[in-house]
């Protein structure tokens, strides 16, 4: 990542204003657009924007952003709808989330939300993985899955950590499996 990327991911954190990020040897992946709340050098965290409505957080490696495109600034529909929501500024969530470790990441992340979706890009762009972080190892990450019918896997799931292009909770969609997931067996 070059400099002219971390400037634009900083002046997005600073400004506030909705961008799309473009990422690096992810093909077919899905756009990216929101507000950048938050970037470290190891992972950036996006607050997800889609039908001029917040929904959720999406934590990327900031190694795979290569551009920082402008969506808006303070005046555009985006930003004056969530305004009069009262949903701007968008902030990150609370607790703030490590941005330095991936295996904390993820482990914060279905502490405060419950349930995390998974993305190995690279391998399946079109496909997520949701659950609840079970364990962290070396080298690797435990989910305990549910599925999409709110049925929890009996087993965990392995998911090595160099695989996983991006962490997603707090959307809608997490929300209302867990909202429909039975208590854990």
């Amino acid at each position: 990542m070059g400099k002219k990327v971390r400037a634009r991911l900083a002046e997005a954190v600073a400004t506030g204003r909705p961008v799309r990020l473009d990422r690096a040897g992810i093909r077919d992946a899905e756009r990216l657009d929101g507000f950048v709340v938050a970037a470290h050098p190891e992972w950036t965290l996006l607050a997800r924007c889609t039908d001029l409505r917040l929904d959720g957080w999406a934590a990327v490696r900031t190694g795979d952003v290569t551009a920082v495109r402008r969506r808006g600034d303070e005046d555009c529909l985006t930003v004056r709808a969530l305004s009069r929501r009262g949903q701007w500024p968008v902030r990150a969530p609370e607790p703030a989330l490590p941005l330095d470790d991936l295996p904390a990441l993820a482990q914060a992340a279905s502490q405060a939300f419950g349930l995390v979706s998974v993305h190995l890009e690279r391998h399946a762009p079109e496909a997520c993985w949701v659950g609840e972080v079970a364990g962290t190892r070396p080298k690797s990450l435990r989910l305990r899955e549910i599925d999409p019918e709110a049925r929890w896997h009996r087993k965990p799931s392995k998911f090595p950590y160099e695989h996983i292009t991006r962490v997603d909770f707090g959307a809608l969609y997490e929300r209302t499996l867990l909202e429909f997931a039975a208590p854990g067996t």
